[in-house]
């Protein structure tokens, strides 16, 4: 999942802007359903990937909640 929200952030950023509005509305459902079955990690901020990408943030209790 976590590879996977990369690339999809990536595309977004080099769309155009009539693709990426539709890309997006889709993206911002399948991340609210992301946080829905994560937990936050508590150690995030220690971790060596960037932590400033809210999904590398979010636990998923062992596996990657697809």
């Amino acid at each position: 999942m976590r590879h996977a929200r990369d690339v999809l952030g990536e595309v977004l950023r080099q769309l155009p802007a009539w693709a990426h509005v539709d890309l997006e509305r889709r993206v911002r459902t399948l991340d609210a359903r992301y946080v829905e079955r994560t937990l936050p990690d508590p150690f995030a901020a220690h971790r060596q990937w960037r932590s400033d990408l809210w999904w590398r943030r979010r636990l998923a209790g062992g596996r990657e909640a697809g």
